[in-house]
């Protein structure tokens, strides 16, 4: 271990580095005198102190922290003492100690450590750590396991795509092809209204004998399949009456007679 060498705040120049490896000779003005110095240390030109700035400070350090780790932990357990009941703190290291264990098959030996580690009976930690104490009635632990009973979701199987039920399929609803279905069909009015109810059927007579006797308006010509009334000509082939592309080629692949 290297000796450490006192400064003399006398001769001291902060800008000038020095070292006792390459001194030359040691200042006159370090020296001890021989009258103040006995023993062994008469022939020491120099005072040397035999100390290690490393040990000096872990040995502050661990007295410092093991002073403030002390009075922490006490007022941790106070703490703690006034918030909490024995049962809940028993539970509470019990826990914290089988998630500390490296291996989980050493976890039963838990509470036999913290027997002996507390001083307290194994079978009072079991009972705190499980929430059975002696005192708790039957209908009080019924009401607590009542309490912490876990319940699915009722959307349990909407949360995941392999359980959830298949979207049910769109009917198309599209005007032309539910009006191209029925004008295949070649089916008469007479067959339309024999499959209705009879109140259905009443409105529609009813309408129809309303305007039996209303003031007659001119005809109007219309197109044989939307009844649109606009830009209107006929078929080449039947005279059929329809006003747009669309039209033609539906009169073609259902109406056309010739």
């Amino acid at each position: 271990m290297g000796f450490v060498e006192e400064i003399n705040l006398k001769t001291y120049d902060p800008d000038v580095y020095f070292t006792s490896i390459h001194a030359p000779t040691s200042s006159a003005r370090n020296r001890i005198p021989k009258s103040l110095s006995t023993g062994s240390e008469t022939n020491r030109p120099n005072c040397r102190v035999n100390y290690s700035l490393a040990d000096l400070e872990n040995r502050i350090y661990n007295q410092r922290g093991g002073s403030e780790g002390v009075a922490d932990t006490n007022k941790t357990d106070l703490y703690n003492a006034e918030r909490y009941s024995q049962a809940e703190l028993l539970k509470s290291n019990k826990r914290f100690m089988e998630l500390d264990t490296e291996n989980f098959a050493d976890a039963r030996d838990v509470p036999y450590l913290m027997s002996a580690l507390t001083g307290i009976n194994k079978d009072r930690i079991d009972q705190a750590a499980t929430g059975i104490s002696g005192s708790a009635s039957p209908a009080q632990s019924s009401s607590n396991r009542a309490r912490n009973k876990f319940e699915l979701p009722k959307n349990m199987q909407m949360m995941y795509r392999c359980t959830r039920p298949p979207v049910p399929k769109r009917k198309n609803t599209n005007r032309i092809v539910a009006l191209k279905k029925t004008l295949s069909s070649r089916r008469p009015l007479s067959s339309y209204l024999d499959t209705l109810d009879h109140v259905n059927r009443s409105i529609i007579y009813n309408n129809v004998y309303n305007k039996k006797f209303t003031k007659v308006l001119p005809v109007v010509t219309v197109c044989s399949i939307c009844g649109g009334y606009r830009s209107l000509s006929s078929c080449v082939k039947c005279m059929d009456k329809v006003c747009s592309l669309k039209c033609y080629n539906l009169h073609n692949e259902t109406r056309c007679s010739s």
